[in-house]
């Protein structure tokens, strides 16, 4: 297999083990990078350990008109692509009687309209003939990482909530349009996982116990990778408009997932 894939956020946590996955399963590899120019490096070179290419591209979502011209640069440099993975995403922590303008249009910009163009390209560079062309010969994957706050809420992270309420309900419409055209869209809903934006690193995933998590822990990046790289995969082709919870049952859980949220929110 030689397929291209292109993941945004790839620098740590679930898109560099996603990176590295695909890389195992015969994709060359592109990824962006907001902040740590270092780390993107080091994806890289865990890529290219796996035989594979990898392209690394500067991309801040915070200024979405940004996301045309990256997608351009990283397909032209992979020479195609069949497989993107929407990662990149932010998470800020305010209630709702704390939320302010600039915050909101920050993340809106980040997890939501940013994803949005970025996926839109990259439909673009899938579809030449958009959506009344012919369908892409070889299958198509879009996978988006959204969050168990794609279904459940928490009285704490109200902005981050309702964009990855926005995704889910973009996935859905996605797939609609574009599976008659060989391109499957699903998104990933990870719980609890053990990344820089949870301040822990992924050799905390199984000595961080967590009550109300059922299987007792947070999750390790790897393991998000590997249901992505399933789905980017050739047997995932009857499976779109779908959401894959990766959370240790901790939606399952609710409502005292619910409760432990509320209860984490008053103790601080």
């Amino acid at each position: 297999m030689n397929r291209k894939a292109i993941i945004t956020g790839g620098s740590t946590g679930i898109g560099r083990a996603t990176a590295v996955a695909l890389a195992r399963s015969g994709h060359d590899v592109a990824i962006t990078y907001a902040h740590g120019e270092d780390d993107a490096k080091r994806t890289s070179e865990m890529v290219q350990a796996e035989g594979r290419a990898c392209v690394i591209k500067h991309l801040d979502l915070s200024n979405p008109e940004t996301a045309n011209p990256v997608v351009d640069e990283m397909v032209d440099e992979l020479g195609g692509l069949d497989v993107f993975v929407n990662n990149a995403g932010m998470m800020v922590n305010q209630t709702m009687p704390n939320l302010d303008v600039e915050t909101a249009q920050r993340i809106f910009n980040v997890n939501t309209i940013g994803a949005t163009l970025a996926i839109q390209r990259a439909v673009h560079h899938m579809l030449p003939g958009g959506l009344d062309g012919e369908p892409k010969s070889i299958p198509g994957r879009i996978i988006v990482v959204t969050s168990v706050h794609e279904a459940i809420a928490s009285p704490v992270d109200t902005l981050y909530t309702m964009t990855k309420h926005a995704l889910g309900g973009l996935v859905k419409c996605l797939a609609l349009d574009l599976t008659p055209l060989n391109i499957t869209v699903n998104s990933v809903a990870p719980g609890e996982i053990a990344t820089p934006m949870n301040d822990m690193d992924p050799d905390d995933a199984k000595s961080s116990p967590r009550e109300a998590i059922p299987v007792r822990r947070v999750g390790h990046p790897d393991e998000v990778a590997a249901v992505i790289n399933f789905l980017a995969g050739e047997q995932a082709g009857f499976v779109t408009g779908a959401r894959w919870p990766i959370d240790g049952g901790f939606e399952a859980a609710t409502p005292l997932a619910a409760s432990a949220f509320r209860e984490d929110y008053l103790a601080q």
